[in-house]
Order: C-alpha cells, then sequence, then structure tokens
C-alpha cells in the first residue's frame, strides 16, 4: 500500500520551493520515455481486465475507432461509454457493448480494473470531474489510463511561437503533466507513470530532419519529451484513499 501525499503536506504556498520540489520529483519519476503506438500499448493493458472506455465516437463514428476495437478485443470485458445517441446505435449495430452516458454526469453500477478517457479530456469544461469519476468507478489497485495532446509538441510550440495554434476547435485545454498529477492527487489516484506517442507525422522534410535528428538534440538539452504528439497517463487508485504523509 502506498500512502496518499500532496504538496499541502509540505509547505502551504503552492509556490514554495519545496512544494514545486515535491511535484518536479513526481513528473519526472513518472516519465517513462516514448512509444510507437498508443493503440499498442493501451491494448496491451487492457489484456484479461474488466475495462470502461470513454469516449468512444471521437466526433464522427468511424474516425479513432481503431482503438476502442483494439481495447475491447484485448479485454476480458468492455463497457463503451459516450454522449452521442445516434452513434451510440450504430456501435451497438456493429457489435460493440456501448452505452450511452455521461461520465462527468450519470452514475455506473459496475467498477472496473481500467477506466480508459483517450483525447478526452481536452474537450471538458470539468476535467477534475472525469478523473474523480473514473476515481469511483475503479477497483482496488485499479487504473486511469488517459490520453491527450501534448503541451510540449515542438510542432505545437512552433505553431504557438508563430501565433498559428491549430488546435480542434473544440479543445478547451492542454493538460501538462504537473497539472495531471494534481488533479489525480485531489481525486485519490497518483500519477504512477506517463509515455508520449511518438509522432507519425514526418511526411515532410523539416519533420524527417527534426525527427531524424532526435538523439542528438536530446543530447543538445532538448526534452525527450518535445517528440510525443499525444501524453498516455496511468494513474493509479490509492488502496486508501484517505491515507496522508
Amino acid at each position: 500500500m502506498w500512502v496518499m501525499s500532496h504538496w499541502s503536506n509540505i509547505a502551504e504556498d503552492p509556490n514554495d520551493v519545496a512544494a514545486i520540489a515535491f511535484r518536479k520529483d513526481t513528473v519526472v519519476a513518472a516519465w517513462r520515455g516514448l512509444v510507437p503506438s498508443r493503440t499498442g500499448y493501451i491494448a496491451s493493458l487492457c489484456a484479461g481486465k474488466r475495462v470502461l472506455d470513454i469516449g468512444v465516437v471521437d466526433h464522427t463514428l468511424g474516425r479513432g475507432m481503431t482503438m476502442h476495437r483494439a481495447v475491447a478485443e484485448s479485454a476480458a470485458y468492455c463497457l463503451c461509454i459516450d454522449i452521442l445517441p445516434a452513434a451510440i446505435e450504430e456501435m451497438r449495430r456493429q457489435g460493440f457493448n456501448v452505452r450511452l452516458c455521461d461520465i462527468t454526469r450519470d452514475s455506473l453500477d459496475e467498477k472496473f480494473d481500467l477506466v480508459i478517457a483517450g483525447e478526452v479530456i481536452e474537450h471538458l469544461g470539468n476535467s477534475a470531474g472525469l478523473i474523480e469519476a473514473a476515481a469511483r468507478l475503479l477497483l482496488p489497485g485499479g487504473r486511469l489510463i488517459l490520453t491527450t495532446p501534448n503541451p510540449y509538441y515542438l510542432a505545437r510550440i512552433r505553431d504557438g511561437l508563430r501565433g498559428d495554434v491549430r488546435e480542434s476547435v473544440d479543445h478547451v485545454g492542454l493538460h501538462w503533466p504537473s497539472g495531471i498529477a494534481e488533479l489525480c492527487e485531489r481525486a485519490g489516484l497518483r500519477l504512477d507513470q506517463y509515455r508520449g506517442q511518438l509522432s507519425e507525422n514526418t511526411r515532410t522534410l523539416k519533420a524527417k530532419l527534426a525527427f531524424g535528428s532526435r538523439r542528438l538534440l536530446c543530447f543538445a538539452g532538448v526534452s525527450e519529451q518535445c517528440f510525443g504528439h499525444t501524453f498516455i497517463y496511468e494513474c493509479t487508485l490509492a488502496t486508501d484513499r484517505n491515507a496522508s504523509s
């Protein structure tokens, strides 16, 4: 059993050097490098597990279905949920175990080993509500797997410097590791580890040169995290949610 901890146990001010050091240590210890495939990695985590897959439609049915199909095929049991009724009915016709549900408002009478929220949190005005709901739905020792665009991705930084932001107009926030760690701790979870998905967008000459020079750029001081298009966060449910250090 691990003991639930939070910066407020160390300092009253979130800008205190000790509080910042605590958060930095949390994030540094959790980084696990880059993976080539978000779908392959997440599907491997689902093998033999009870899984809740949140937000399976991805705006229009057909987009993003590869990951959800891989999750459903890998898991021992998988319940998919979304908020779009017509798409839910079509998914049922395709054989998915799917239910109309807004996880931040509706209740479910099941518990899960894994709760997966793939590319969901950046669309929500109530980010904390998603993580709090996931914590309630996890079995002891369960994990929240959350993926979201990486705010430190090189192309995203480049576009920001140009004033040329190309995010989906439905995105309401970018979430960095420190913020995810904070939201998780408030909900009785811990950021256990996170990874970046190595970008597959290397079609242009500039992109090929940048990614081909990745090791050299990292040696020169560029963080490895900057090459991951998406972050994959794994957050563990505390055994004793009332424990404190």
